[in-house]
């Protein structure tokens, strides 16, 4: 034991009691040395450490001075209540019993010291005293070890109840209630016991006992208000005598039980609040120490399983979400469009997917790197077996990545296929080596299609080029390279008037049109000496086009350039041999007409003679019809040839009234057509200044067709309608229609109206022409149309005058259309 100074007091004044009194602080200062050797002490804050004690000594004092009187005093329950401290403190019973025995040497030793310094005449009343004091303190360490003994064996029975409870179990809101139906149980005082946990900056009840409506109305509190509030951010035991009346309670289910004692406890894990725990009662207004300590003892268990239920289901939620995590990666790499293949950091392969599998015709061979070759058919891009440390895998392995590789593989059928692919390195969080991952694609059919069109593009007579927004060739041919005297590398990157300058600005204007637009440009014609035939001049056409990605986005310019020197010659040829024929059609038709007015003449005067004999009027009349109809051919072939060749066909304008011309033209028809049906329709007025013969031409024309054209038992309709500044005049008939091949090119020269030999007119096929041609003379326009069931109706629309000349205008006035 430590050597204790010297305590010195006044001689023979008082005794063992009056010395504890006076001198109780120094005697506990000196049991302090002595009970901080002990390990259960050492980390206790001093108030904790001497908890009961000063109560302790003055109650001995007391006891000891009635060992002089008739009085009988006890300790009342200040050895248990400490006991229950120790208890709480995590004190066993040997130390419990040890620091009791600390204090009992302290105080004898200093009280010994103080009796020889007072002299022998004390001595026998010290002896008393002394032994009144052993006995006394004997009992209070008895009750304290009883006391100590009971409250270990009901918190021990309470917490194996509540690891019971929560056995079997890791769902909190299944053994919570079990739990606080223990606490309840243990405890006989106690009527409700509420578990509150912590989200965030609130606490919201889990479970409850005796106060389920807490639970059903799901009861919050924030932090810092009210009782749970204010357990929770202080971080301590709160206890109220009152509960039901207590300002600081928030919860109605309490005020309506009418509750009186409520004492609550923190739930604290690693210096955090993760909840409160409060119990309760409607009988007693305060709790005995003992239960209190037991509920605290219960609710640091609770908070053990709380903790340990929560770290669970954070711990399974954790397992089923990376298990989740890894059906999905699993089902990410086989479902995957491309080839994925794992190796470990030994380059054992671990992972070989569905579409590597298909890709390499073999699946999955846990192999080391120096069988990858043969197990695999692994190639180089000229189909050598490929060597180890020339694998795109092995690099990885070695910690290097590598894009756009390419390799080949032989399956096991013999079929050789190219790959295209990433290789990376894997790695741990730590950035040790975890492997190797190639993800590649089969680049086979692509690669062949690539060099289909690249074989296309070289081989096209054509021109070909592709150009960026920026129009700088990003693909040219070799065709159009040479026109443009530079090779097809010395084009890439470069603008289009860096290659051909003197064109430029006209293709570039055309260019940046179809990036403005997105349609493209077709047709551009221009000429010029080619690079690789400098000494011709040569004639193109171009195309210009957007090129665009699969979003739509127009990344470029396509361009196609068609040399057309040799057409533009054959066109010119064509040209030249139409011209020169229709020449001579037009010399020979007017040659013709003097010896055909020479028959004519001759044979009109036969048939005006006397002496003609009857049997030779057959022939003269068949000679002067024959020489007739050669005369209409050959008006028409001069026609033909001035509306081709000669500016168009002439016409002199008059005024005149078409409703008379056309009736005259309907009666010259019906004379030549006996038989058949024509019919004029004309309301309002139609006159106008036209060249009546020309106008008499077109419309015997117009009819002669639909009477060639028609049944022979139908109608042929002449329609005139007044349209202010324009008359229209239609022409119908109820023949077949005009098969639509023949349509668009029915007023083309030696065209007929129905194909093949079998049509009832002996003419050219000029007469449609030579209409055309005399409408667009006067300013006019002539269309057709032809449908089954509606017959053919021609309509012709001419304007009354030119430059709005007044009707009043009586001269005549010349004028041609363009051929």
């Amino acid at each position: 034991m430590v050597k204790h100074d010297r305590v010195d007091g006044e001689q023979g004044r008082g005794g063992l009691g009056d010395f504890i009194r006076r001198h109780g602080s120094h005697i506990l200062s000196h049991w302090e040395v002595e009970v901080r050797q002990l390990p259960y002490t050492r980390d206790l804050s001093r108030p904790r450490l001497l908890d009961h004690l000063p109560e302790l000594l003055e109650r001995m004092a007391h006891v000891v001075e009635s060992a002089q009187t008739d009085e009988h005093p006890t300790l009342e329950a200040v050895p248990e209540v400490h006991a229950l401290e120790r208890l709480d403190s995590g004190f066993d019973l040997d130390a419990v019993a040890e620091e009791y025995a600390l204090l009992r040497a302290c105080v004898l030793q200093l009280y010994g010291e103080h009796v020889a310094s007072a002299g022998a005449e004390h001595m026998a009343l010290a002896m008393r005293e002394m032994l009144h004091f052993n006995r006394t303190f004997d009992e209070a360490v008895a009750a304290a070890v009883s006391r100590y003994a009971k409250a270990r064996e009901r918190t021990l029975v309470a917490l194996d109840r509540i690891s019971e409870a929560a056995l079997g179990t890791e769902d909190l809101d299944t053994f919570l209630p079990k739990l606080l139906r223990v606490m309840l149980e243990t405890t006989e005082a106690v009527d409700s016991v509420s578990l509150m946990l912590r989200e965030g900056d609130l606490l919201r009840v889990r479970a409850s006992v005796g106060l389920e409506d807490e639970v059903t109305s799901g009861f919050t509190s924030r932090v810092g208000e009210g009782f749970c509030g204010k357990i929770a951010a202080e971080g301590r035991p709160v206890e109220l005598r009152s509960a039901a009346t207590d300002p600081l309670v928030r919860s109605e289910a309490i005020r309506a039980r009418g509750t009186r004692a409520l004492y609550g406890v923190p739930l604290l894990y690693g210096g955090e609040v993760i909840g409160v725990v409060h119990m309760g009662s409607r009988t007693a207004f305060e709790f005995s120490n003992e239960d209190k300590l037991l509920f605290r003892a219960m609710v640091s268990r609770t908070t053990a399983l709380v903790v340990q239920t929560q770290l669970a289901t954070s711990e399974r939620a954790a397992r089923q979400e990376a298990e989740e995590h890894k059906q999905l990666l699993h089902l990410i790499i086989e479902q995957s469009g491309d080839a994925i293949v794992m190796v470990d950091a030994r380059g054992v392969v671990r992972i070989v997917n569905a579409e590597a599998e298909r890709l390499m015709g073999i699946g999955l061979k846990e192999v080391g790197p120096s069988e990858w070759t043969e197990s695999y058919g692994l190639l180089t891009l000229d189909e050598r077996p490929l060597p180890l440390e020339e694998s795109f895998l092995y690099w990885s392995l070695q910690g290097e990545a590598v894009s756009d590789a390419r390799w080949k593989v032989r399956r096991p059928d013999g079929a050789v296929r190219t790959c295209v692919g990433t290789i990376s390195p894997l790695r741990l969080p730590d950035g040790s080596r975890a492997g190797a991952v190639v993800i590649a694609r089969d680049e086979t059919e692509r690669l062949l299609r690539e060099a289909q069109v690249d074989a296309l593009v070289e081989a096209a007579p054509a021109g070909l080029a592709l150009l960026d927004t920026e129009l700088r060739y990003v693909r040219i041919n070799e065709a159009l390279a040479s026109a443009n005297g530079l090779p097809v590398e010395a084009h890439l990157g470069k603008s289009v008037s860096e290659v051909v300058p003197a064109s430029a600005p006209v293709i570039e204007s055309l260019m940046r049109r179809v990036l403005e637009t997105g349609e493209a440009v077709r047709g551009h014609e221009f000429s010029g000496a080619p690079a690789n035939d400098p000494g011709a001049l040569h004639h193109w056409a171009g195309d210009y086009f957007p090129v665009r990605a699969r979003d739509g986005r127009v990344f470029g310019v396509g361009g196609v350039v068609m040399d057309i020197s040799e057409r533009k010659r054959q066109e010119e040829t064509l040209r030249q041999t139409a011209e020169f024929r229709e020449r001579f059609l037009g010399i020979v038709s007017h040659d013709l007409r003097n010896p055909l007015n020479a028959i004519l003449l001759s044979a009109n005067s036969l048939l005006h003679a006397d002496d003609l004999p009857p049997h030779r009027l057959k022939t003269v009349r068949r000679i002067a019809a024959s020489g007739e109809r050669m005369g209409r051919m050959i008006g028409e072939l001069l026609d033909f040839t001035r509306g081709r060749l000669g500016g168009g066909i002439p016409i002199h304008r008059q005024p005149m009234n078409l409703r008379h011309q056309c009736r005259h033209v309907v009666e010259e028809l019906e004379i030549s057509h006996p038989g058949r049906e024509l019919r004029l329709v004309a309301e309002g007025s139609f006159r106008g200044a036209w060249d009546p013969d020309r106008l008499a031409q077109l419309l015997g024309n117009l009819g002669k067709n639909a009477l060639d054209y028609s049944p022979p038992d139908t109608r042929v309709d002449f329609t005139l309608y007044d349209e202010g500044d324009t008359v229209r005049v239609e022409v119908h008939n109820e023949g077949p229609p005009i098969p639509c091949e023949l349509l668009s090119g029915i007023f083309e020269p030696f065209r007929r109206a129905m194909g093949g030999d079998g049509h009832p007119s002996s003419g050219l096929g000029l007469g449609l022409f030579i209409v055309q041609r005399i409408a667009e003379a006067h300013g006019g326009t002539v269309e057709v149309r032809s449908h089954e069931g509606d017959g053919t109706t021609f309509t012709v629309r001419l304007p009354r005058y030119v430059g709005g000349a007044p009707e009043a205008r009586g001269e005549a006035v010349s004028g041609s259309a363009p051929g």
